[in-house]
C-alpha cells in the first residue's frame, strides 16, 4: 500500500449508521487500554476496567481507553440504569460531542444518534445551538454537557432545545454549578473572573438558580445526583465527580 493511501485510510472520517468514526483514535484507544490493563478502576462510559486512571491538570481522572472525564462517567452511569434509554428506538441529539460519549451512544443498537456543534470536526452537522436547523419535536433525548457557559444567549439556546425535544422526551443538561447564584462575566472584576470563571471562554458561572432558568425556558426540571449515597471507595474506583448534578428536563 502506498504511503498516501495508508495515510488516507487512517485519517479519513468514516461513517457507520450516520455517526463519524475515527480509525486512528480507535487504534490509539486500544493501545492505551492494553497498556493499562487491570481491574482496580472502572469506566462507566466504555464499560472497561483498568489498573489506574490517567491524570491531567484540569480533570482528575481520564479513562485510559476512551479518555472520558468525571462528569461524563456520572452521566453514563446514570443512563446505564435507565431502561427508558436502553429499550426501544430513540432519537438522540448530542450537543458539542465528545468521542467517549459518541461511542457510548453507538453501543446501543436502538439509538438513532445525531451530534451538532458550531465548528467541531467531531460533529455530524455544524449549526448554532441558538438557531437549530432542526424540526420541532424531533428528538427523544438531548444531551448538553458544559456548553451553556460558553453561549452568550443561554436562554435562547434553552428555548431551542425545548423546541426540538419531543413531548415526553428528556433533555439532560449539565453546567458547572460553582457559585451561590448565577453570575455573568460582565458583573465580575478581572480578579473575580479568574477566580470564579477559571476559563477565559466561560461567560458566566452558574448557581443552584440554574433550575429556575430551565423552568423559565419552559422545561419541567428534576435534579439527579447519581453519586449521592455511594461510598468514597466506589466514587474513587469509578472516577466520578461527587458534585456533578444532572438537570433532567422534560417537556
Amino acid at each position: 500500500m502506498r504511503l498516501a493511501d495508508a495515510r488516507e485510510k487512517l485519517t479519513k472520517v468514516s461513517v457507520d449508521g450516520g455517526a463519524p468514526r475515527y480509525p486512528v483514535r480507535e487504534v490509539l484507544a486500544s493501545v492505551r487500554g492494553a497498556l493499562f490493563r487491570g481491574d482496580k478502576i472502572e469506566c462507566s462510559c466504555c464499560d472497561r476496567t483498568f489498573s489506574h486512571f490517567l491524570y491531567s491538570p484540569y480533570f482528575t481522572a481520564r479513562c485510559p481507553y476512551c479518555l472520558s472525564v468525571e462528569r461524563y462517567r456520572v452521566l453514563c452511569r446514570f443512563l446505564r440504569g435507565r431502561s427508558d434509554f436502553a429499550d426501544g428506538p430513540v432519537r438522540v441529539l448530542d450537543i458539542a460531542p465528545m468521542w467517549w460519549f459518541q461511542e457510548f451512544c453507538r453501543s446501543y443498537e436502538n439509538i438513532d444518534y445525531m451530534s451538532i456543534d458550531i465548528r467541531s470536526p467531531l460533529a455530524m452537522r455544524h449549526m448554532d445551538i441558538r438557531h437549530l436547523d432542526l424540526d420541532d419535536a424531533s428528538f427523544d433525548w438531548i444531551f448538553c454537557s458544559h456548553v451553556l457557559e460558553h453561549v452568550d444567549d443561554d436562554m435562547g439556546a434553552l428555548r431551542e432545545l425545548l423546541r426540538v425535544l419531543k413531548p415526553g422526551g428528556t433533555a439532560i443538561i449539565q453546567v458547572p454549578v460553582e457559585a451561590e447564584r448565577t453570575i455573568e462575566r460582565r458583573e465580575l472584576g478581572p480578579v473575580e473572573q479568574v477566580e470564579l470563571l477559571k476559563f477565559p471562554d466561560h461567560l458566566r458561572v452558574y448557581g443552584p438558580d440554574f433550575a429556575e432558568k430551565l423552568a423559565d425556558a419552559g422545561f419541567r426540571v428534576e435534579i439527579a445526583r447519581p453519586v449521592e449515597g455511594l461510598d468514597e471507595t466506589e466514587v474513587a474506583r469509578c472516577g466520578l465527580d461527587p458534585g456533578e448534578d444532572l438537570f433532567v428536563c422534560s417537556k
